[in-house]
């Protein structure tokens, strides 16, 4: 009786040590479950994944950027066909080019300040709808003054999101993804080099017309219309997508950001956002942020002062030069094409002496035309060189986003400058229509290099400075574009070489400045020392 007793008792020992056992095992799981679910934000942000709601922002960032670039150099194939209707001078054509730079130039500050203070999405969509209501209302001007105050006025609106779609983009992916996501996003910019040639070629040379209201519709004003599509559609997405949750984490704290993280998760993982596995976001870095102007002012000033300005002197200097060839040349582009192509002389002569011999003969032909005789003319095969063009912006691009992780971004930036630099000056003086095409499109091929430069530039700025950063980095890119676009206007006729040999020495060497580009492990930590975070 006793030995049963014994054996009952050391059972009953071992059920109880077996049940604590247990209940300290429960109660790790519990230690740890709750040590899991109170994590900093970047790793709550890797839990997200990485799927079709990134597709998502992905695609709409790209339709903003093609939204931009189509309404930035658009206006190139309309001078041409408006030239007679609205009695175009070659100084009109000019300003017409630029209006929507001068837009973007002239308000870049004021939308990176807005873009900081209400946040990034809170002020692409009302600009982006607004925009092309304006730029659709361009299209019936009836003088060149009338086009000419609407195209920067719609630029003034392109401008919200030409630079702040960069930050947006960046913000809504990983550290380890945000490179290739702005490379493959800017690819759409590309496409623009595509979608309007190809557009232009439809519509423009059409014969019809048909009245409005008493208003008389004709294919350059249907033309207009048709590149404002992509930023329609981008702004029914962006409707529907979330403001950045960095934006919200350092604006608002980390309980605004939780709700877009959970929305993120959900579409990723096809899950409720009842299932994220965060509970809270806890952060080290508590950002100082004084309200209204004066706070903004104070946070700008940051940016001219050490670490940062050697960071904003070397990404805007070269910025400058990307565009200055880029976008600078590019709007002359389908007028060198036009002239190469009509171009009857038999021997082989460079793009300067064809340029030199057409602004030779038009000096000999009175500038006094009737309105009744005049006739503008393009020849359609610019249409197709022109879209030949976009295709290997297309496929710079996308290499871009295949290797720029394996390759390195400073490098791979380096390598494109170098290259389009050279390519720049061969351009002027290979005496072969061929070539000197093939070299002019490598040349332009700079443009790529911006996104690579947004990419290197968007790591080292803190989230509360990041819009503005860049879109003063694009209004001195955009800058550039301005004076390269004036320079070889100014300089095409008498010395063309020389301003394709300056073009090209500047672009290359600007790469020298790369070498003294900060880690941005060192920027970082030194900001965040100072209560910002990223």
């Amino acid at each position: 009786m006793s030995a049963n007793n014994s054996d009952s008792d050391r059972l009953k020992e071992s059920l109880n040590l077996k049940r604590n056992i247990d209940n300290d095992r429960s109660s790790d799981v519990e230690r740890s479950s709750e040590k899991l679910n109170e994590v900093c934000f970047e790793d709550a942000f890797e839990l997200t994944g990485h799927g079709k709601f990134n597709h998502l922002v992905l695609l709409t960032c790209g339709l903003i950027m093609l939204n931009v670039s189509m309404e930035s150099v658009g206006m190139s194939y309309v001078i041409t066909a408006a030239e007679c209707e609205l009695e175009l001078t070659s100084e009109h054509k000019g300003l017409l080019n630029a209006a929507a730079f001068i837009g973007i130039i002239s308000t870049s500050f004021l939308w990176g300040y807005l873009g900081d203070r209400f946040g990034r999405r809170a002020v692409m969509l009302p600009s982006m709808i607004a925009s092309a209501a304006l730029s659709i209302t361009s299209s019936f001007s009836t003088n060149v003054w009338m086009l000419l105050i609407l195209r920067i006025l719609t630029g003034c609106l392109v401008s919200a999101s030409s630079a702040t779609v960069y930050a947006y983009l960046g913000e809504m992916h990983t550290g380890s993804r945000r490179a290739a996501a702005i490379a493959w996003g800017s690819a759409f910019i590309s496409f623009s080099f595509i979608i309007l040639p190809g557009l232009a070629w439809i519509i423009i040379p059409g014969q019809w017309s048909w009245t409005i209201s008493g208003f008389r519709i004709v294919p350059w004003r249907a033309f207009i219309w048709s590149w404002c599509a992509p930023g329609l559609i981008a702004s029914v997405f962006l409707f529907w997508l979330p403001e950045s949750p960095r934006y919200l984490l350092s604006a608002k704290g980390p309980d605004a950001a939780m709700p877009v993280l959970a929305k993120m998760y959900a579409y990723n993982k096809n899950a409720g956002k009842d299932n994220f596995p965060v509970e809270k976001i806890v952060t080290s870095s508590i950002e100082s942020r004084s309200g209204g102007f004066v706070g903004a002012v104070r946070n700008i000033s940051l940016l001219f002062r050490p670490p940062l300005l050697k960071c904003v002197f070397i990404s805007h200097i070269s910025m400058f030069a990307v565009f200055m060839l880029s976008s600078g040349l590019y709007v002359w582009v389908p007028d060198i094409l036009n002239n190469m192509l009509s171009d009857t002389s038999e021997k082989s002569i460079t793009i300067c002496e064809i340029i030199h011999n057409k602004f030779q003969a038009s000096r000999n032909t009175s500038l006094e035309v009737s309105h009744g005789s005049c006739k503008a003319h393009v020849t359609t095969s610019v249409f197709s060189i022109s879209m030949g063009m976009g295709a290997v912006f297309a496929v710079t691009y996308l290499a871009i986003g295949l290797f720029i992780t394996r390759v390195g971004r400073k490098t791979f930036y380096c390598c494109i400058m170098f290259v389009c630099g050279l390519a720049t000056i061969g351009a002027a003086f290979v005496p072969q229509g061929g070539a000197a095409t093939a070299l002019l499109i490598l040349a332009l091929c700079a443009g790529c290099a911006a996104s690579i430069l947004a990419a290197i530039a968007v790591d080292v700025f803190p989230t509360c400075l990041r819009a503005m950063a860049m879109c003063v980095m694009y209004m001195v890119g955009r800058t550039g574009a301005a004076v390269g676009s004036n320079i070889l206007g100014a300089t095409l006729d008498r010395h063309c070489q020389l301003a394709f040999s300056v073009f090209g020495v500047f672009t290359a060497g600007s790469v020298i400045l790369m070498i003294f580009w900060p880690k941005p492990e060192k920027i970082r930590e030194e900001m965040e020392r100072k209560g910002l975070n990223y």
